[in-house]
């Protein structure tokens, strides 16, 4: 038996796959993607990732902009 792990592109491959499995040709087994650690680095958090991309005031700005768009509705 032979393991191969496919990244699937197009969701139209799905069903081709089930077929394949319904004629017990092969078997899947769904796994969840996990990202590939390759330093010993600890994993950090998206919002430690991005903090200071933007200057305080673009962020501010931008804050002013999300608050009148919420109130217009």
């Amino acid at each position: 038996m032979q393991t191969f792990v496919v990244e699937i592109l197009d969701d139209k491959a799905v069903p081709l796959l089930r077929d394949l499995e319904n004629l017990s040709v092969i078997r899947l087994t769904e796994q969840s993607v996990l990202p590939e650690i390759t330093t010993n680095e600890p994993v950090r958090k998206r919002s430690d990732q991005l903090r200071g991309s933007i200057s305080p005031e673009v962020a501010a700005d931008l804050h002013r902009q999300l608050t009148a768009l919420r109130n217009e509705w």
